[in-house]
């Protein structure tokens, strides 16, 4: 394993409670915008990417992103958060070491925690996340979340649970990865995001939108990246906000 994987990786260890269940230490403000804020969001997305797999699950050069069939749903009440987000799709998946599942795979969120202050009780809109924002680990540049969440997501294949109580969020944000090659930039696209340089990164389109899942283990393994156990993300690309 090389001293750069390596040391992105000590990095990352550093955010494993931001990953599991936010930060240790609340702060007392966090990363906003301004936007049209209502109680009840409802989103339907299609054209699934699943985005790496087992040893690497952001996959930044987009070399192992694979387009699947599939759609997801997103229906909350973000002042009560509650609500209710399914994702569908068929595939292959490589969660974790030596381990792929095939089939029709559905993954449930249907709780949520309240956690750090910018999760805003468990489902939150309009904040930043990522990059250099203190507000989730670096894994992605700095974006805008239109609507996020935090809490257990329950993974099926063909109907019988796989997973149970993963760490899940969702985020419903500007569309990061370049569509030409699914990938991911630094500011002045001469080279790809780093979360060794959380500042250093671009947003391929802007005005456009994109459905992030991810569901994942607290269990640590260095062989992966991020490094748990186990790593489930889709990027959704094409977003109706019902």
């Amino acid at each position: 394993m090389n001293k750069v994987f390596l040391l992105i990786l000590f990095v990352l260890s550093s955010f494993t409670s931001v990953f599991a269940e936010g930060a240790a230490e609340e702060p007392t403000n966090y990363m906003a915008y301004e936007g049209s804020h209502k109680d009840v969001w409802k989103l339907e997305a299609t054209d699934p990417l699943l985005i790496g797999g087992y040893g690497d699950n952001f996959v930044y050069d987009g070399k192992n992103v694979v387009p699947l069939e599939g759609k997801a749903t997103v229906e909350v009440n973000a002042k009560k958060n509650t609500g209710k987000m399914i994702v569908e799709f068929k595939g292959t998946i490589n969660p974790e070491a030596g381990v792929s599942h095939t089939g029709d795979i559905r993954i449930e969120y249907t709780e949520f925690d309240e956690g750090s202050e910018f999760w805003e009780g468990g489902i939150a809109d309009f904040v930043y996340i990522h990059g250099d924002t203190g507000q989730e680990a670096p894994v992605m540049p700095k974006v805008k979340s239109d609507l996020a969440s935090w809490g257990p997501a329950d993974v099926y294949v063909n109907d019988e649970l796989v997973y149970e109580a993963l760490v899940g969020h969702m985020m419903y944000t500007e569309a990061s990865r370049n569509k030409k090659d699914y990938a991911i930039y630094n500011a002045d696209k001469s080279a790809y995001y780093s979360p060794m340089k959380p500042a250093d990164g671009s947003i391929a389109h802007p005005d456009e939108m994109e459905l992030h899942f991810v569901a994942h283990t607290v269990e640590p393994d260095t062989g992966n990246f991020p490094p748990h156990t186990v790593w489930i993300h889709l990027n959704f690309i094409t977003v109706k906000d019902m």
